[in-house]
């Protein structure tokens, strides 16, 4: 077991590369949309299903696959989780038709169900109780650098040689960081602290753990219901449709800078952070629809803030529900259920909303996620 004054560098290192994998498989299919509708002969929208099923499998399978994972050693369903991932992408390349497709994409729909649960269990075995917000906040930086490189270069590569190619190249990859996990990881399970955490369904029994997936489930699905637009958005503020993708890259890019922030203030101030980061999300993005339409650069540089806040929500969700929890399996199960019904919930009531206006897709979405701030407030998980 590695020392808890320090963090223990080459299994975090493992653990993150394990979410950037996951998340690149998820959002792949995005990039490479085009391609993909000709190649199975379908509509466009039918590709975004794809992610939409993956999305629902993920919500519905988080926490019993997680209460039934719990009887094994992490090392062991880590391994296995990446294996099912490498095996998806992998059989993809030979899909006879679109239905197979979609099949074996809902396979890693599965791994994705049950992998947050393992990575942030195991981040938190390998590290004292005063490191693990700074641990997870490393951990989650796997997500980001999905967002940010990912599924950038897996699209490049799909359109330079083809969409195959990248779907190949991932799961190549995947199968590389399961070997890797068999060197890398401890054999031991064991955790620093002496009495071991409820089980999944005595966790899920506790009003805090509840509490704490309310507010972070309206919390996504407020963020969702504006970022999934967030193109129109930014088209809206004045910005060229060549002018989109830098300001996205510095959405990403504040990300990280907020993800970087949280690790170093969730350990200290847990409950002030979370309140901090989603007071600025409901802020940018009211001022945002207030602004959008005459102030054009005010509204970029509150996308880039939004960004900022936003990169640190899943170390603070997930910190916020393991001590709801007393450190559970079940608290990542539930975060991660939660941001994936924000996903799923987010685009179809945004999508609703656009066709109203574009500003009360925005407003809608600040208030909820402002909403999701009271829930935690109710049961005093900003407190401390």
């Amino acid at each position: 077991m590695p020392s808890p004054q320090r963090l223990p560098v080459a299994p975090l290192a493992l653990l993150t590369a394990s979410l950037f994998g996951a998340v690149t498989t998820e959002v792949l299919p995005v990039g490479l949309l085009p391609q993909l509708a000709e190649a199975f002969d379908v509509d466009r929208s039918r590709i975004g299903w794809w992610v939409s099923a993956y999305a629902i499998v993920v919500a519905l399978g988080a926490i019993p696959l997680t209460a039934w994972l719990a009887r094994f050693r992490r090392r062991r369903v880590l391994i296995g989780l990446l294996s099912l991932y490498a095996l998806s992408n992998a059989a993809i390349l030979f899909a006879p038709g679109y239905g197979w497709a979609v099949a074996v994409r809902l396979l890693g729909g599965v791994a994705h169900a049950g992998i947050f649960s393992v990575v942030v269990g195991t981040t938190v075995a390998l590290v004292a109780p005063g490191r693990r917000g700074r641990a997870l906040a490393v951990v989650n930086g796997g997500v980001a650098l999905a967002l940010a490189a990912g599924v950038p270069l897996g699209t490049a590569l799909g359109e330079a040689v083809g969409w195959r190619w990248a779907f190949g190249a991932a799961s190549i990859l995947l199968a590389g960081f399961a070997l890797a996990a068999l060197v890398v990881l401890p054999r031991d399970d064991a955790r620093f602290a002496g009495e071991p955490p409820p089980s999944v369904l005595t966790a899920l029994r506790g009003r805090r753990l509840r509490t704490v997936a309310l507010g972070a489930a309206v919390v996504a699905l407020g963020h969702f219901t504006a970022y999934t637009y967030i193109t129109p958005i930014v088209l809206a503020a004045g910005v060229s449709q060549g002018g989109v993708s830098t300001v996205l890259f510095g959405y990403g890019a504040a990300s990280f800078a907020g993800l970087i922030v949280s690790g170093n203030l969730v350990d200290r101030y847990p409950g002030r952070s979370l309140a901090g980061t989603v007071l600025v999300v409901t802020a940018c993005l009211l001022a945002a629809a207030a602004a959008l339409g005459s102030h054009g650069a005010v509204v970029v540089v509150l996308v880039v803030v939004w960004g900022a806040a936003f990169g640190g929500l899943p170390t603070l969700t997930q910190t916020a529900a393991l001590r709801a929890s007393r450190d559970s399996d079940a608290a990542p199960a539930v975060i991660n259920a939660t941001f994936n019904v924000g996903i799923a919930g987010g685009a179809w009531l945004g999508g609703l909303l656009l066709m109203v206006d574009l500003r009360v897709a925005m407003v809608v979405g600040g208030v909820l996620a402002a909403s999701g701030l009271l829930a935690f407030r109710q049961r005093r998980m900003m407190l401390a």
